[in-house]
């Protein structure tokens, strides 16, 4: 599993016309999280649809699916 980068959802943005672009990527299973996991990447095409985008994928990602934030 590899991250997704944000070239690839501005890719998808700039293609099919969009502001804003969220990509929720799972590959369930088990064992260590090299094989299994979810992946999150946001995309805006200016600052103020970049911080909406990035609000809606944290609201998924901690209110939604229940990920836990990393303790500093």
């Amino acid at each position: 599993m590899k991250p997704i980068p944000i070239s690839a959802a501005a890719a998808i943005a700039k293609k099919f016309g969009y502001d804003q672009v969220i990509i929720y990527a799972r590959k369930p299973g088990e064992g260590g999280l090299k094989e299994h996991g979810e992946h999150m990447t946001t995309y805006g095409i200016d600052n103020m649809h970049c911080e909406i985008a990035a609000r809606i994928g944290h609201f998924l990602k901690f209110k939604i699916m229940g990920w836990i934030r990393d303790q500093p």
